[in-house]
């Protein structure tokens, strides 16, 4: 246990964290012409976070140098290309594995590092070129984009997310797994499939919004409720239920960076104390690892342990926030956050201060490290406030958190080391899953796929067995009848039966 002065046990000094520069560039092309290179991307948002602490050399100061992980560019060695691109030679280089979790993740790792004495200025950084490679690849001018080998070991649990059966089912990606969430949770709240309409149109209608008063928004507009939720050919359902206003959009070409220092070396600098942000605490955490096993598909055991031990770690209460930026790839995953955490639906505090995934700019694994900017520049104007930031990866798979504030903490960083942490949780018992269920299976989640013209394409069910295991299952892709039915009454909760086989597909019929 630390005193008031930040000795440990032994009696050795630990050192305070502080963000102290950050930034973050959109740039919205056009053409191939307008292609900025990632590692150009980076180390401008780099050079300007410096530029932000009031001290420009900082860059050279640094010791550690950490990149997020880039879904739509691949080098070989991304730290290494960028530390030759600022001109710096770091003792620690260091990328991530595929996760939206990891720039949360890298805050409260390189505060560890920081307060222990490893570390003394580190770089945290990342992007994304979404927008350019699909432009470059129209124009035939795209194989730059083209995935290479990564040669560096990753940091950060590299598991795939989904298990094979999962992805047999088509149950491997966002936009369809994340709409299966949304029917379980919709059912969990009571709501109608037009209560749930009305709900979402509402919660898009806030966050663009939000977006429209951004200058770094990908999609700067205001929209109503209405238009959020009405299906036209610019707005297609996706995965039912939602349109595509309401998906993450990761066709962005984004850019962030945050600095992080300690209190003694920002001072040693002469960096202006009104820069200067603290990471109050953090803390990862992980849920049952794949969707098919969870018991309850509508909460997060790992959200409500993570924040109740930031929360711990920092001494304050939930209702000492003053406000969020809630993970939003999807609607449903802030609202499992929320009832994680018990913050009511109609809880004045913000819970975005970017605008959203959908609207601000879902930049792949980046995306977090625009909030952290958006909440150190929060922190700067209110200096009394506190702000919680969380981060996800994956299906509501993997989290980090972090408490932020211009308030001195008044106390050092120290947390359970995240591993141990993450062995601490009480997780529900694991549910067995049955490759090749037979009979009966009721449904516990379910989306409607659509194909990019918006026309429904495939039923993706999630059920019970007799015997209390689950199973996948997907609907007879030629029965658009039973399609446009399971997009007009509710089907959780309903019991099918399993029909046959298609390969390794469970085919589902209902009466």
């Amino acid at each position: 246990m630390a005193d008031a002065a930040g000795r440990g046990a032994a009696g050795s000094q630990r050192a305070v964290p502080v963000i102290v520069g950050v930034a973050q560039h959109t740039n919205h092309p056009q053409s191939v012409d307008d292609f900025i290179p990632p590692f150009d991307f980076m180390s401008g948002v780099v050079r300007a976070a410096a530029e932000d602490a009031g001290a420009p050399a900082l860059v050279r100061e640094a010791d550690s140098l950490h990149v997020v992980n880039m879904l739509s560019y691949w080098p070989p060695d991304a730290p290494r290309a960028l530390a030759e691109v600022l001109d710096i030679q770091p003792a620690t280089l260091e990328y991530t594995a595929i996760s939206g979790s990891f720039p949360q993740w890298l805050v409260n790792r390189a505060c560890d590092r920081l307060a222990a004495g490893e570390s003394q200025v580190s770089i945290l950084t990342g992007c994304e070129v979404g927008r350019s490679a699909t432009l470059a690849f129209r124009a035939g001018q795209g194989q730059q984009f083209i995935p290479v080998p990564v040669e560096i070991e990753m940091v950060g649990r590299e598991e795939h997310g989904s298990l094979p059966v999962e992805q047999d089912h088509f149950a491997d990606h966002p936009t369809r797994v994340y709409p299966m969430l949304a029917s379980a949770l919709r059912v969990a709240e009571g709501q109608s499939l037009a209560e749930e309409r009305r709900v979402l149109g509402r919660w898009g209608e806030a966050y663009s919004a939000v977006a429209a008063r951004n200058p770094h928004a990908w999609f700067p507009i205001a929209r109503s409720a209405e238009e959020i939720v009405t299906v036209t050919p610019k707005n297609r359902l996706v995965g039912f239920p939602y349109t595509k206003y309401l998906n993450a959009v990761m066709e962005v070409d984004q850019a962030a960076a945050v600095i992080l220092t300690t209190t003694e070396h920002a001072a040693r600098l002469g960096i202006p104390r009104q820069r200067w942000v603290y990471p109050w605490a953090g803390q990862d955490a992980a849920d049952i690892w794949y969707v098919s096993q969870r018991p309850e598909l509508a909460d997060s055991p790992a959200i409500r342990a993570m924040v109740d031990d930031v929360l711990a770690q920092a001494g304050i209460g939930l209702d000492d926030i003053h406000f969020f930026d809630l993970y939003s790839c999807f609607h449903c995953m802030v609202r499992i956050a929320e009832l994680a955490l018990g913050i009511a639906r109609d809880d004045p505090r913000p819970r975005t201060l970017t605008g959203g995934l959908p609207y601000f700019g879902g930049a792949g694994c980046n995306y977090t490290m625009h909030a952290i900017v958006e909440a150190v520049a929060r922190c700067r104007a209110q200096r009394d406030e506190f702000g919680l930031v969380t981060a996800n990866g994956w299906f509501c798979t993997k989290h980090a958190a972090g408490l932020y504030s211009a308030r001195e903490p008044g106390r050092p960083w120290r947390r359970t080391p995240s591993e141990e942490f993450r062995r601490q949780i009480i997780q529900p018992e694991p549910l067995e899953v049955e490759l090749a269920p037979q009979g009966e299976l009721t449904v516990d989640a379910y989306t409607v796929w659509h194909d990019p013209t918006g026309a429904p394409e495939v039923g993706i069910v999630l059920g019970r067995t007799a015997a209390g295991r689950r199973g996948w299952a997907q609907t007879r892709r030629e029965d658009k009848a039973l399609l446009t039915a399971m997009m007009q009454t509710e089907f959780v909760g309903r019991t099918g039966r399993i029909a046959g086989r298609d390969g390794d597909v469970n085919l589902i019929e209902f009466d």
